[in-house]
C-alpha cells in the first residue's frame, strides 16, 4: 500500500492535481539549485504532470530569469504563467 503524500492525507487532493507543468529559465529562492529532474519531482509529489515543452495541454508554466521562448508560446496560447515565488508558495509544504 503506497502512503498518501502531503496534502492528500484530508482534503484526496494536491495543489497540482490534475496540472500540466513545465518549468522555464533559471531558479532562485526556494527553488534554486534544483536541476529539471528535482524539478519533475517535485512536480509530481504535489500532484502534476511534468513537461518539457509548452503546448495546448500545458496548464501552468513557471517562468524564471531568462524564461524566452515557452514563456511567449505560454502567454501566446493563455497558458497559466506563474513566478518562481509564486510557484515556490503554492508548494511550500512540498519544499522542506
Amino acid at each position: 500500500m503506497v502512503e498518501p503524500s502531503v496534502g492528500d492525507a484530508e482534503t484526496g487532493s494536491r495543489p497540482l492535481t490534475g496540472e500540466a507543468v513545465v518549468v522555464t529559465g533559471g531558479m532562485h529562492g526556494p527553488l534554486a539549485g534544483r536541476n529539471r529532474n528535482e524539478m519533475n519531482e517535485l512536480i509530481e509529489r504535489a500532484g502534476g504532470t511534468a513537461s518539457s515543452s509548452v503546448s495546448k495541454k500545458t496548464t501552468i508554466l513557471v517562468a524564471g530569469e531568462g524564461a524566452g521562448s515557452k514563456l511567449a508560446k505560454a502567454e501566446q496560447l493563455g497558458t497559466r504563467v506563474l513566478s518562481e515565488e509564486e510557484f515556490a508558495a503554492l508548494l511550500a509544504e512540498y519544499l522542506a
